[in-house]
């Protein structure tokens, strides 16, 4: 994938991709279950084929499905940005396979053994995963039109007549209980989905920044007070760094203030990029960023930090050219709580501002020049 342009102020999407967090976990969820789904086409009709029970449902579309699942895990794993597109195809692959058979079953199976094959146990899981990869008003619809379309199949391939004269109330049954069943469990994703989404839009409300959409400082604080609970009671440390953009105050007079909400979103994600996993960044206020690192002491800490102001230096912003920043760190320590913590960050961040700038300082380094 092509790299984005250092002189763009535009936020590309490997940005926003690699940016996020709860992105990057996805996309490595997504890869294992394709990789998962490959495996079990690929057993599934081997052994169909050692027992000579195959059907042309499956002959059909488990090669098929092993294929695709294998050639979507790769364009994963070099195009990140394509993680929508392979969720909704990889999606309609299972959507088609699952219409197919139930076709085959209505046609064939049903008839003969009065009820369907232990394959159809797995159809509701076409509801709930609409309602994993899209919003509720989107997944319902695409819920009720596959509901739709099964009774329409039903409808059109079902031999009633044959099973009326055979007077088969087990495969009528069998019918009403997957039509019925599948009714239940599209009425109740969107009632658990509009709770969910009640209840995050509440958490939003109270712990994101909107500007940035990052937690705001009511979430950081729960984050530490958490941290300083866990270094208690199981020991182990962490660390934050206190991030501040050198001269802001200049981008918003010299190039008002939607350029300067642009750079500040762009910096959020910029932050984030040149994090380790388990990091998290927190809109502190201001131009002000907290960067929380469990598990890293501050020596750690400082590396990390040296890492994102470079990062920063390295990508300037479109008409305002790079934004700098001047970084604090400091590591927990006994008997530490939130106020002292942030306190010393807050020192080794001024530091770096009387400094110059575009620097970092570690507390231990403010003390060690105290001491001098």
């Amino acid at each position: 994938m092509k790299e984005h342009t250092t002189g763009s102020g535009h936020i590309t999407l490997l940005e926003r991709v690699s940016a996020t967090p709860f992105g990057r976990v996805r996309r490595v969820l997504v890869i294992g279950v394709l990789l998962l789904g490959a495996v079990a086409s690929l057993t599934a009709l081997y052994l169909q084929v050692a027992i000579e029970a195959t059907n042309p449902v499956d002959l059909t579309f488990l090669p098929l499905m092993f294929v695709l699942f294998l050639g979507m895990t790769v364009a994963l794993v070099y195009r990140p940005d394509k993680l929508h597109l392979v969720e909704n195809a990889a999606y309609l692959m299972l959507v088609l396979y699952g219409l197919s058979m139930l076709v085959f079953q209505v046609r064939y199976t049903l008839p003969e053994l009065h009820t369907f094959s232990e394959t159809m146990f797995w159809f509701p899981m076409l509801y709930l995963v609409a309602y994993l990869l899209h919003r509720r008003a989107m997944a319902f619809r695409i819920a009720a039109g596959i509901w739709v379309a099964t009774l329409v199949l039903g409808l059109v391939f079902t031999p009633f007549g044959e099973l009326w004269r055979n007077k088969d109330a087990g495969a009528f049954n069998a019918l009403l209980q997957f039509y019925i069943s599948g009714i239940v469990y599209a009425m109740l994703l969107y009632a658990f989905s509009r709770i969910e989404e009640s209840y995050a839009e509440n958490r939003m409300l109270a712990y994101l920044d909107h500007l940035t959409q990052l937690p705001n400082r009511r979430y950081g604080e729960a984050v530490l007070v958490h941290l300083f609970r866990q270094v208690r009671e199981h020991g182990g440390t962490f660390s934050v760094i206190m991030l501040d953009l050198d001269g802001f105050k200049k981008v918003n007079d010299r190039h008002g203030h939607d350029v300067g909400d642009r750079v500040l979103k762009r910096c959020a994600l910029l932050i984030q990029r040149y994090l380790p996993r388990g990091a998290r960044v927190i809109r502190w206020g201001g131009e002000e960023f907290l960067i929380v690192l469990p598990d890293l002491d501050e020596g750690a800490a400082l590396a990390v930090a040296e890492e994102v102001r470079r990062g920063l230096e390295r990508s300037p912003h479109e008409r305002v050219g790079p934004v700098l920043a001047s970084l604090g760190v400091a590591g927990c320590r006994p008997g530490d709580a939130l106020d002292t913590l942030i306190q010393r960050a807050d020192q080794a961040m001024y530091l770096a501002k009387q400094n110059g700038g575009n620097r970092v300082v570690a507390f231990s380094q403010l003390l060690q020049t105290a001491q001098a």
